[in-house]
C-alpha cells in the first residue's frame, strides 16, 4: 500500500530568512512521487508533504514537533513505496529564502 499526501508548495515569500527543504523523488514506470520535508510556514513544526495526492487517508500534510519524528515517518512512507515497486530517483537538499 503506497502512501502519498497532497502537497502544499513552499512558494510563500520567506523574506530574509532561509529554510532547508529536503526533497526525495520516487519513480515507478511513468509515475513519480515527490516527498518534501521542511519547516512549516510559521516555523512552528516540521512538515512532511507528499505529491501526488492519491493517499487514501486524505491527509494533506503531516506536522511533527521534532525532526526525528518527521524522519521516522518519512522512513515508513519510503519503505511502503519501495515495497510497492517504487525506486528513489533523486534526492535534493536546498536552502530556500
Amino acid at each position: 500500500m503506497a502512501m502519498a499526501l497532497p502537497v502544499s508548495r513552499l512558494d510563500v515569500p520567506l523574506g530574509d530568512r532561509s529554510v532547508r527543504v529536503m526533497r526525495w523523488i520516487f519513480r515507478r514506470h511513468d509515475e513519480s512521487v515527490v516527498c518534501e520535508l521542511g519547516l512549516n510556514r510559521d516555523d512552528s513544526a516540521y512538515e512532511l508533504r507528499i505529491d501526488p495526492p492519491w493517499n487514501p487517508t486524505g491527509v494533506g500534510s503531516e506536522l511533527f514537533n521534532d525532526a526525528v519524528a518527521a524522519f521516522e515517518r518519512h522512513g515508513v512512507i519510503e519503505r511502503c513505496l519501495i515495497e510497492e515497486g517504487w525506486s528513489l530517483e533523486s534526492f535534493e537538499s536546498n536552502v530556500r529564502r
